[in-house]
């Protein structure tokens, strides 16, 4: 049972986090203050620290938006009937695509905290196995590789969308399209590759 204090705690952190998401996306992540986030939810800059340090805050409000993403797109998957393995891969990673293409300071915030070590993320990580598993999947399915390669091309095409993700430039007037483009190019050098290594 989750007692009072416990409750409001998670409010709070809530409502930390909403405070944090609105003026990362407005201001930017370097513009905003942890100070800022404070009076923006009405509450001490000591009661904000409590939640995370600002990088925290971004992992954490990140992650929620990894997390609605993946269930929407769960739950709205549709079949893969008639389409060859790089559509329907492709089709897995869209909506993420669209995710950081549409906030690319924040994404490139985020990879770099993430990378620095010092902030983890579990839903990234969990993601990650997902991902791959569901790629591995697919290449079986379409009959492009065997069950013992299949998981080590699916993890050289997870890592390559990540590379490309998180390094992609944001002056075009299309990133997601784009972007969308060159993972297909990517997934399918990838997966065809027949001196790919086992």
């Amino acid at each position: 049972m989750v007692t009072t204090r416990e409750r409001q705690r998670l409010e709070t952190a809530a409502t930390v986090l909403s405070a944090a998401d609105t003026l990362f996306l407005t201001r930017g992540f370097a513009q905003t203050t942890i100070r800022e986030i404070a009076e923006a939810c009405g509450v001490s800059v000591g009661t904000v620290m409590a939640v995370g340090d600002k990088d925290a805050l971004l992992v954490a409000v990140l992650d929620e938006r990894i997390r609605q993403v993946h269930t929407q797109r769960s739950e709205s998957q549709s079949s893969d009937d008639g389409l060859d393995h790089v559509e329907s891969i492709s089709r897995r990673l869209e909506p993420f695509v669209a995710l950081f293409t549409s906030h690319p300071a924040l994404a490139r915030e985020y990879a770099s905290i993430l990378v620095g070590g010092d902030h983890r993320s579990v839903v990234f990580t969990e993601l990650a196995l997902l991902l791959i598993q569901e790629v591995s999947v697919i290449l079986i399915a379409s009959g492009c590789t065997t069950e013992e390669r299949a998981t080590t091309i699916a993890e050289a095409v997870y890592f390559a969308y990540i590379g490309r993700l998180f390094t992609w430039p944001t002056d075009a007037d299309d990133d997601a399209g784009r972007l969308g483009q060159e993972l297909r190019r990517l997934i399918a050098i990838i997966s065809t590759d027949e001196e790919f290594p086992s």
